[in-house]
């Protein structure tokens, strides 16, 4: 269930306390970038599901790949 407002404030402050976060923004900066370094390693994945899909269609075997790097 989502939290309020008010909820989250409460919790960013017993994190800030608990955590040494010298105030809410540090600790809003941080989660934020983290947050961001997430979806990108998640945009990386699906990224590289669908090259691996359409390499797989196109009968290209990752050994291929491999000799032509080594090569």
């Amino acid at each position: 269930m989502a939290k309020t407002i008010f909820q989250l404030k409460k919790d960013i402050r017993e994190i800030i306390k608990e955590f040494g976060f010298e105030n809410e923004k540090e600790f809003i900066s941080q989660a934020i970038r983290e947050k961001i370094l997430e979806l990108k390693k998640l945009q990386f994945f699906l990224i590289s599901e669908k090259i691996k899909k359409g390499l797989k269609e196109k009968g290209v075997k990752p050994e291929h790949l491999l000799r032509k790097f080594k090569s």
